[in-house]
């Protein structure tokens, strides 16, 4: 198991204050002091960008000053992905977010849709993909992305934006999304956009501790079906509980 981390992630950039330097460094420090090995990426090329946005919006995100930013968070995806391809599961400890990033638009603290980026980068070593959102919020941009495509199956388990019906679900009907999710279809790698904003203490008020480590293990698990390749890209999250969420999440997915 791989964290895929660079300082250059604690670059700060204009953002809503929620969206701090203190979501990557604290959980890196959980993780290193716990053993895990780091691996530094590359910043995602224009090449690999073009591929998921337009040239439209990637001149937007470079007039706002988020492109070094951006582009450093898919690198760090792409690195994830590879890393998953080659064998050896890989979670990206990375900021800012993507996944409400679609083709020509994007919001919600997101610029370019990592997960999207990672996976298109992928595509020719790992065909069908399974992208398991576990963020509070629905991966519309993700969505938008693959939109029409049958190789790539999206799900996003219990999201507040999709039908309301997460406000009445308990952690093991959330789970059991989760499992559901890896069945009825043949894929050759898991994605996870992993959003720790369903915490209990977040503003999902839902997922304990524990609960992020059983994710980890079911997705572990179901990975078995496609030779364990398996990486996960770090989404929402917002409490100072972050780096334990992610920490827990780790324990299970490696």
């Amino acid at each position: 198991m791989k964290i895929v981390y660079i300082e250059d992630f604690l670059d700060r950039y204009p953002a809503n204050p929620v969206e701090n330097p203190d979501r990557v460094r604290l959980p890196a420090l959980e993780l290193r002091e716990a053993g895990y090995e780091f691996i530094k990426p590359a910043p995602a090329t224009l090449e690999d960008i073009s591929k998921v946005h337009g040239r439209e919006h990637i001149d937007c995100v470079l007039a706002s000053g988020h492109y070094a930013a951006a582009s450093r968070a898919a690198g760090g995806a792409i690195a994830a992905a590879e890393l998953a391809v080659q064998g050896s599961p890989a979670f990206a400890l990375i900021r800012p977010p993507g996944h409400h990033a679609s083709y020509n638009r994007a919001w919600g603290m997101c610029y370019f849709n990592s997960m999207a980026i990672a996976i298109k980068k992928v595509r020719l070593k790992a065909e069908r993909a399974l992208i398991i959102d576990i963020d509070l919020h629905f991966g519309d941009g993700t969505v938008s992305i693959f939109r029409g495509d049958d190789k790539v199956k999206i799900v996003n388990p219990g999201s507040v934006d999709l039908d309301y019906s997460y406000l009445g679900m308990d952690c093991t009907g959330y789970l059991g999304q989760i499992e559901k999710a890896m069945e009825g279809f043949e894929f050759d790698i898991i994605g996870v956009s992993a959003g720790f904003d369903t915490y209990e203490e977040d503003w999902g008020g839902l997922l304990r501790l524990e609960d992020y480590k059983d994710i980890g293990e079911l997705i572990r698990r179901g990975s078995e079906n496609c030779g364990g390749r398996r990486f996960a890209i770090l989404e929402g999250g917002y409490h100072p509980d972050l780096r334990l969420c992610v920490k827990s999440f780790v324990e299970g997915f490696h």
